[in-house]
């Protein structure tokens, strides 16, 4: 007889507030939503991730971000993803892309969020009017298939308005802060899924990996590393930083 499905957990919205120096005025108050780690497919309920969109909605974010591995390792993935992740609703919305999404096919996957109204950055920035104000979304390619191009992605990005940084893989956020981004958006490590305290930690040290879960000072910026909607090898999340998430940060000014 075929094993009855894991119950999941329900995505949680963790709300933020991020203080960035000499933010313009007009942008203290601008909400943004990040998803991250769908993974379409198997192991993660349509139902999951149809509650996450709505959730996000919800949220009213003035813009919307996510940030990599929609689905996990087959092409046939791809459409079942522009069917599950439709209907964000925002001013904006802004993509990136994962390891998954090159492992099943990156093409399909930037297309398909084309097809879908949502802005693909692959190593490409934009500016957003948000109020009024400039917002730049820098956009990095995924470090881990080796797609990134850091110099590209900031190039011509304007120094004198907050940036907004997202890249899939966390472990680039040292250069990222350098090139000038006050908030870097990543997910990756479903903050290791099944976390046992000292063991995981261990593990993650020891694949020279310095960031799991959460928010973390990396120079003058702030990178926030989200534990994602979906599921990989099993259905389960387990322990601190691992719980189904969909984190909204509310931009703040602060004095420089």
């Amino acid at each position: 007889m075929p094993q009855p499905r894991r119950a999941v957990t329900p995505v949680v919205v963790n709300n933020h507030d991020v203080a960035i120096g000499d933010l313009d005025p007009r942008l203290d108050g601008v909400r943004i939503a990040h998803l991250s780690d769908v993974h379409v497919g198997r192991l993660t309920p349509r139902q999951h991730i149809r509650d996450a969109v709505a959730r996000a909605n919800a949220s009213a974010a003035d813009v919307i971000v996510m940030t990599g591995d929609y689905v996990n390792w087959k092409r046939s993935e791809v459409e079942m993803m522009e069917d599950q992740l439709a209907g964000l609703r925002s001013r904006h919305i802004a993509v990136t892309l994962g390891n998954h999404d090159y492992f099943a096919s990156g093409r399909g996957v930037a297309k398909a969020f084309g097809r879908m109204g949502y802005g693909v950055l692959r190593n490409q920035h934009t500016q957003l009017r948000v109020n009024g104000a400039r917002l730049n979304v820098v956009g990095v390619d995924d470090p881990v298939t080796r797609h990134h191009d850091i110099d590209k992605s900031f190039a011509g990005v304007d120094s004198a308005h907050a940036t907004v940084a997202l890249c899939h893989c966390p472990e680039q956020a040292d250069r990222l802060a350098e090139r000038g981004a006050d908030l870097i958006l990543s997910g990756h490590t479903h903050g290791g899924q099944i976390y046992v305290k000292g063991l995981t930690d261990r593990v993650i040290k020891g694949m020279g990996r310095r960031y799991r879960s959460g928010f973390y000072d990396v120079g003058h910026a702030k990178l926030y590393v989200s534990a994602g909607v979906g599921f990989t090898g099993v259905r389960v999340r387990v322990g601190h930083g691992t719980r189904a998430e969909i984190p909204v940060y509310t931009l703040r000014r602060a004095a420089s």
